[in-house]
């Protein structure tokens, strides 16, 4: 059976130069300082001195080996030592909120120094492979450490940036297709729009600005996020001309533009947010919505002023002329996927979320429900970090629990550091 177990081999050993050399503002506080340095290479007495802090204060949640034995708890055992005690100094500094974490305002600079030395000198969890091998104590234990809840196998990261809203598109398909450039005449192609005016004309469907009973029941049972996303998606899918080109006379479409270009471009293709675009929409869709707004079906008053001025003829005219015209793709970016987020939180946390740098947390074998909880937190702005919050806000859900349950199933690597002789010695 595989359990986690404490490591007894030290994975990685890191060579560092004198820190201020690299060492940058950051999201954890910026340049080490003196007094942080002595945590990186801490005595026999303060950790002997962490670990009674530990035993009174912290092991409750913690444990004495780092490891929580309850989810939405963090493990401490190998975790970066500048970090642990960046993170106590700011629940000390009110700076994080946390009942349980109180206690920490009682405690001494010499005391936050030494307990995040002690958890940072821990050996991390380990996965064990081998189902018959019996688990090791850590020397610095001489107990036998309890069996862990065992880390689930990794999944696949997904590279599909819109799988959170796959299954709630799947209505959609039928009468737009799956990229949003319908075939069939009379329905909206639904690319080449700005995810604002999406937004605003799904909106519409549900207040009744718009009048259409199904697409009303359908809307209305999404939230607000996923029609964003949905709008996004259609905006970044190469937008197609319709084949239903209308029975008009373009150029006589062209001519009578006039009062359509300020809002949607010369050829149909617009360029403000909450403008649709008109270039390549379907011809009989087209009719059908210029009906609707001198109808009054459809509720707009700067749109019920132009078409009251318009025949029929007219309407079939622009219908064909904006048909006939290429439609352009919105200035849009692609999201990134599962896969292309967890490159990026590499960047600072290390490859599988095993960090070298001591001021960077490790993500690698983190209690999966404290990584999800904690990137919530730094995407609504409960944690206040400028470069978390730029990280995490544009996040999807989908996206948090997925990065998550990755670098919760990574292997945590113990990181040594060692002074260089030139450090102290003044050598080059």
């Amino acid at each position: 059976m595989k359990m986690r177990i404490r490591a007894l081999v030290i994975a990685s050993i890191f060579l560092l130069a004198p820190f201020a050399s690299w060492a940058q503002n950051s999201a954890s506080g910026g340049a080490i300082k003196e007094n942080e340095r002595s945590i990186l290479f801490p005595s026999r007495d303060m950790i002997e001195h962490g670990r009674n802090v530990a035993e009174t204060t912290c092991a409750e949640c913690h444990g004495m080996d780092g490891i929580s034995d309850s989810e939405g708890k963090p493990h401490l055992a190998g975790q970066q030592a500048v970090y642990l005690y960046r993170v106590l100094r700011s629940y000390q500094e009110s700076e994080r909120s946390n009942e349980p974490m109180q206690h920490v305002g009682l405690l001494n600079e010499q005391t936050l120094l030494s307990v995040s030395a002690y958890y940072a000198n821990l050996a991390p969890v380990r996965i064990d492979v081998t189902p018959d091998e019996p688990a090791q104590a850590d020397t610095a234990e001489q107990t036998d450490v309890p069996e862990q809840a065992e880390i689930p196998a990794a999944e696949t990261p997904g590279d599909d940036a819109f799988i959170g809203i796959r299954k709630a598109m799947k209505k959609c398909t039928k009468c737009h297709d799956e990229t949003g450039n319908a075939t069939g005449s009379g329905m909206p192609s639904l690319t080449a729009q700005n995810p604002e005016y999406f937004f605003t004309s799904m909106q519409a469907y549900v207040d009744g600005s718009r009048n259409h009973k199904m697409m009303k029941k359908l809307v209305g049972r999404l939230d607000e996020a996923t029609i964003r996303e949905m709008g996004v998606f259609y905006a970044v899918q190469e937008p197609l001309r319709s084949e239903t080109q209308g029975e008009g006379d373009a150029e006589a479409g062209r001519r009578i533009t006039e009062d359509c270009t300020l809002c949607h471009g010369a050829d149909g293709n617009a360029s403000g947010s909450d403008m649709p675009t008109l270039a390549g929409q379907d011809a009989r869709y087209f009719i059908k919505a210029m009906k609707a707004y001198k109808d009054g079906k459809r509720q707009h008053e700067d749109m019920f002023e132009v078409v009251t001025g318009l025949s029929e003829d007219d309407i079939q005219d622009l219908a064909t002329f904006y048909a006939a015209q290429e439609p352009l793709q919105r200035d849009v970016r692609t999201p990134l996927n599962s896969t292309e987020w967890i490159n990026r939180c590499e960047r600072c946390h290390g490859i599988d979320g095993n960090s070298t740098n001591p001021r960077f947390p490790m993500l690698a074998g983190q209690d999966e429900t404290y990584l999800i909880s904690a990137m919530r937190a730094y995407a609504t702005g409960e944690r206040s970090d400028s470069i978390m919050r730029k990280m995490a806000e544009p996040l999807s859900s989908m996206d948090i629990e997925r990065i998550g349950s990755h670098f919760a199933s990574q292997q945590p690597r113990a990181v040594v550091y060692i002074k260089l002789p030139c450090e102290e010695d003044g050598g080059e």
